[in-house]
């Protein structure tokens, strides 16, 4: 059975979109763990039961690694995050444990121990093959299979924002879970919503420019990542510290915008992305 284009886009989306509402109705932690990797899932169920396999294979850029130059610009995708802590950290809605507190109990360490220790922790090579398994989970299938359908019938621009929407739609069920259980529910949801725009143009375009589906898993990595050591690194956290900092705070927000509104002057409406 053939199904091209928008419909295969319309098909695959509301699959990914409706599976995920279903986990994290359950409440089933497990579930919830496991449909963060559904763009993947649903992808193998379409190759399954749908011809012109081969083609889509391709076409998702699993095949080819792409130049260097954006393994490094993809290496760096955390530094919004970081800077955003950094200006958190600096205005006091933030702070690392006191020396006082990391000598309590068994275990003794100064700040400086503390930092290192975290840092080693969370940049291991079994997280980062770990965070590197959900990030593919979910760029095989946005990056590598929706913004390539969406590209045949509207051109890059138009696929970059189909795809952000898809992909802030696909995370809204984990809100239900506790994704983000700082400040005001609605303003959370709307800042991460901002948010995903101008990282998906990021995103977006180095999968266009480097024709590669890598790349972008890199830069995917690298976020979660960055924010998730982040996050464990700084203990004290004000009210409201995620309107400021982390994936979604008002600074990563204008770090990304900024980004973001220099690739879009650059971005041709009818780019494609380019197969193996």
């Amino acid at each position: 059975m053939k199904i091209k284009g928008i419909k295969a886009a319309i098909v695959y989306s509301t699959l990914v979109l409706g599976l995920t509402l279903l986990a994290n109705v359950t409440k089933i932690y497990l579930l919830i763990g496991l449909v963060q990797l559904s763009p993947m899932l649903v992808l193998g169920l379409m190759l399954l039961f749908f011809s012109e396999r081969k083609t889509t294979i391709r076409s998702t850029g699993i095949g080819k690694l792409g130049n260097w130059k954006w393994y490094i610009l993809a290496g760096v995708s955390g530094l919004p995050i970081l800077i955003s802590f950094l200006v958190a950290w600096g205005i006091g809605y933030i702070a690392l444990p006191t020396a006082a507190f990391l000598n309590t109990g068994a275990a003794h360490f100064t700040v400086f121990e503390y930092v290192g220790y975290m840092t080693k922790a969370f940049w291991s090579p079994a997280m980062l093959i770990l965070m590197g398994i959900f990030a593919f989970g979910e760029e095989i299938g946005w990056r590598g299979y929706l913004q390539p359908k969406l590209t045949e019938t509207y051109g890059s621009k138009r696929a970059i924002l189909g795809t952000s929407i898809v992909w802030a739609l696909f995370h809204y069920p984990f809100y239900l879970n506790g994704y983000n259980e700082d400040g005001n529910f609605i303003v959370t949801i709307l800042l991460f919503t901002i948010m995903i725009f101008p990282l998906s143009v990021f995103i977006g375009w180095i999968r266009f420019a480097s024709g590669s589906i890598w790349p972008a898993v890199l830069s995917h990595t690298m976020i979660n990542l960055t924010r998730s050591w982040l996050e464990q690194l700084f203990t004290t956290k004000a009210e409201g510290w995620t309107y400021i900092a982390g994936e979604s705070g008002m600074v990563t927000i204008i770090l990304w915008g900024g980004v973001a509104w220099f690739i879009w002057r650059s971005l041709s409406r009818t780019t494609t992305c380019t197969p193996m």
